[in-house]
């Protein structure tokens, strides 16, 4: 009985580690995976390749000519069909919206346009004559409409951008806009599509007056404006025009964007 309980023990240990090997082979130790002390929990999330295009694109050739559409007194309904002809066309706007016309309905719209790339700026709060106010009431109406439109985007916007309403400007508003970090921003093609409501007229205008960095005044309220910039914008790329943000033209001279300053096309480099 002895001798079998000792040649039962060497046979039971080899089929033991018989057993094993087969298991070793058909399922191997997986690597070992970062402990949650190893991660930086503050680091920048990268974006997923995979993701939806946000509209980002690379900047604009300086030594291509380039122009920049603007869109005042918006948003309103007709406002996303403009945006939908710029993405058609693989083009980017400046929206200076007023405050008062900002609700909880024009978010999408304004998100839009910061994940396409445009530019946002501001055109007072109630589009009223800046020029009457002082400098300390205009730089706080100014400090107002940057938070109601960073209010509108996801993750906030800090817009340097101001039109101010009709065109008018004088040295207390540039004051305020200093004060306030935001540029003026007028215009050097008038489209005058507010007053002819013309779209054939609008497109003659820009035919006309357009240059290798003019800023082009349109009105993102009228269904007049959108029927024409199905013209413009094609007419535009055919004129080998790059169509960029207010942003992206005055960069494009080499020069940083001055607050308090008036601009009205690209500066010269």
């Amino acid at each position: 009985m002895a001798m079998k309980r000792i040649l039962f023990i060497p046979l039971a240990l080899l089929l033991l580690w018989s057993c094993r090997s087969e298991i070793s082979e058909v399922a191997p130790v997986p690597e070992a995976t970062p402990t949650p002390a190893s991660i930086d929990v503050f680091a920048k999330t990268l974006p997923d390749p995979s993701a939806e295009d946000t509209g980002t694109r690379t900047a604009p050739d300086p030594d291509r000519p380039m122009v920049a559409l603007t869109f005042d007194d918006g948003p309103t309904k007709y406002t996303p069909r403009v945006l939908d002809l710029l993405a058609e066309h693989d083009a980017r706007g400046t929206f200076f919206v007023i405050g008062s016309k900002l609700n909880d309905d024009t978010r999408p719209i304004l998100q839009r346009m910061a994940d396409m790339g445009c530019d946002i700026g501001m055109h007072d709060l109630t589009h009223t004559d800046m020029t009457q106010f002082s400098v300390a009431v205009n730089a706080k109406r100014i400090q107002r409409m940057r938070d109601m439109i960073s209010e509108q985007v996801n993750g906030g916007y800090d817009t340097h951008l101001l039109r101010p309403p009709f065109g008018k400007l004088n040295k207390t508003v540039r004051r305020a806009c200093q004060t306030g970090r935001v540029a003026s921003i007028r215009w050097s093609v008038d489209t005058r599509d507010w007053s002819s409501k013309d779209p054939e007229n609008i497109l003659k205008i820009v035919q006309k007056e357009t240059q290798d960095g003019s800023i082009l005044l349109f009105h993102d309220r009228l269904p007049t404006t959108v029927t024409a910039l199905k013209a413009v914008i094609p007419w535009l790329r055919e004129q080998g025009y790059d169509l960029v943000t207010v942003t992206e033209l005055l960069e494009s001279s080499g020069q940083s964007i001055r607050y308090g300053e008036d601009y009205r096309k690209k500066p010269e480099r």
